[in-house]
């Protein structure tokens, strides 16, 4: 990644308490780990754990922790900071933000657009997208190439599409929401009753709800609602490869990791944070603030402001003994095949 940055805007920008040392670059080229770090690259320590790597790195300029016992060699500059990992933050944010910058506003000549549809001038509509009947794009709006507008679709100020998202009829974006590629928001929820030996489909006849400043990884599926819509919360951040099901219901602020399942019906409240591969089944509610791991499983109401793991969820602690015991189980038999040989030759 090569970029250029003068030391003043990064000065602007991040919170420092103090500085040592001096930068021995005239511009800042590149953001990097600290084993990969070269002259003129920006890199941070998150804990004291990483001395010896520190020791080692060529970076120019260093975020690190106020109370990181290290010194700065000839050429290095070091900002001490309360949270190092906010302030590299901030720094790729303004990398992001040259390398990402918007594109001009304008529709693009090979976009096809409704007669009926309502399209900000403010906002930029790229090739081979179809905004149908009754869609509303706000300003500041970006649909990238080959995505689908369905009917009366409404997106608010800022929100940004991927190449290649779906948003089927009647979902909703608050502001500065952002698809990434692949997604597809608003298709049927998956609803069938067994009726003399077949399968007979449901229909889907609800929709989608997405708060502001929420953030859609790429090839994630929102399914719509039965009868209301699916929610999903204002500020929520999920992953890849994520499927909500219908009349799903999930609050502010969660956090929802690459693979994880939600049936339909499921309600997380507000920060709730979901591991990786984790899953609800449906009709449940999980709490405030609760925390799931990796491959964690609901299969009924969960208290808030806990950690839990396990398929069935338990608690965290409980489940970390599970484990500890499940390696113990070979020894534990072999005692058991010992102490019954033991007492059939007695």
């Amino acid at each position: 990644m090569e970029i250029a940055i003068p030391l003043n805007t990064i000065l602007d920008r991040v919170d420092y308490s103090s500085f040592e040392g001096e930068l021995g670059v005239h511009r800042l080229m590149g953001v990097a780990s600290l084993d990969e770090a070269r002259r003129g690259d920006i890199t941070f320590v998150a804990s004291s754990k990483h001395i010896a790597a520190l020791e080692k790195s060529k970076a120019s300029l260093v975020i690190l922790d106020e109370e990181t016992d290290a010194k700065p060699k000839s050429g290095q500059l070091f900002l001490r900071v309360k949270k190092p990992s906010i302030e590299i933050a901030k720094v790729c944010e303004l990398i992001a933000r040259s390398m990402w910058t918007p594109p001009a506003p304008g529709i693009h000549r090979l976009a096809n657009i409704s007669s009926r549809a309502q399209v900000s001038r403010e906002a930029t509509v790229g090739a081979f997208v179809t905004v149908a009947d009754g869609a509303h794009i706000g300003p500041g709006c970006v649909i990238e190439s080959g995505c689908h507008v369905g009917e009366d679709c409404q997106l608010a100020e800022g929100c940004w599409l991927g190449a290649n998202v779906v948003l089927e009829r009647d979902t909703k974006l608050g502001c500065r929401v952002r698809v990434h590629a692949g997604s597809v928001l608003g298709a049927d929820g998956f609803g069938y009753e067994f009726l003399n030996g077949k399968h007979v489909k449901i229909p889907q006849v609800g929709s989608v709800t997405i708060g502001d400043d929420v953030e859609i990884g790429s090839n994630t599926t929102i399914d719509r609602g039965r009868f209301g819509p699916t929610r999903i919360g204002e500020g929520t951040k999920i992953d890849n490869l994520v499927q909500i099901g219908h009349n799903a219901d999930i609050g502010k602020h969660c956090i929802i990791c690459a693979q994880v399942g939600l049936a339909g019906s499921t309600t997380l409240e507000d920060y709730v944070v979901m591991g990786g591969r984790a899953g609800a089944a449906g009709h449940l509610t999980i709490g405030a603030a609760a925390q799931l791991s990796g491959e964690c499983v609901a299969y009924s109401d969960l208290e808030g402001d806990a950690k839990y793991g396990g398929a069935p969820a338990v608690s965290l602690v409980a489940y970390q003994r599970m484990i500890v015991l499940q390696r113990k189980l070979p020894d534990l038999f072999k005692r058991l095949n010992r102490l019954e040989s033991q007492l059939s030759e007695d």
